[in-house]
């Protein structure tokens, strides 16, 4: 989903899907992974509670580490190439990097934890 996202937000900003561009879409996957494993690990290991309240308490156990661990510090390492005077630091590695960023943070805080309060999977036994 974050990849579409990120295909998505490569049409609106007019970025050209090339060998750099690809480069970034596959390293997006990877990253992308880093930011929903740690949720999703979370909420398989609790036992008890339904899946609304194991959603709840993965994202309070792990979220935070998540938004600050792994969020923050590639935002603010992103953030340091938007002053880049050069155009293929300006297109394809912050604007790409801030996509993956922000839509990995929105899909691994936000999205995920919706989806698993509904379709997770159901208690252990």
């Amino acid at each position: 989903m974050i990849l579409v996202d990120l295909l998505g937000l490569m049409y609106w900003w007019d970025i050209q899907l090339n060998a750099v561009s690809l480069v970034n879409l596959v390293m997006a996957v990877g990253i992308s992974v880093e930011f929903c494993s740690h949720i999703t690990r979370a909420f398989v290991v609790l036992t008890s509670g339904s899946r609304m309240d194991r959603s709840v308490m993965a994202l309070s156990t792990i979220g935070s580490s998540v938004l600050s661990g792994i969020t923050i510090t590639k935002f603010v390492g992103v953030v340091v190439l938007g002053f880049s005077k050069t155009r293929i630091f300006q297109v394809f590695y912050f604007r790409m990097y801030l996509g993956i960023v922000l839509f990995g943070a929105a899909h691994g805080l936000v999205f995920l934890p919706v989806l698993l309060s509904y379709i997770g999977p159901g208690q252990k036994k």
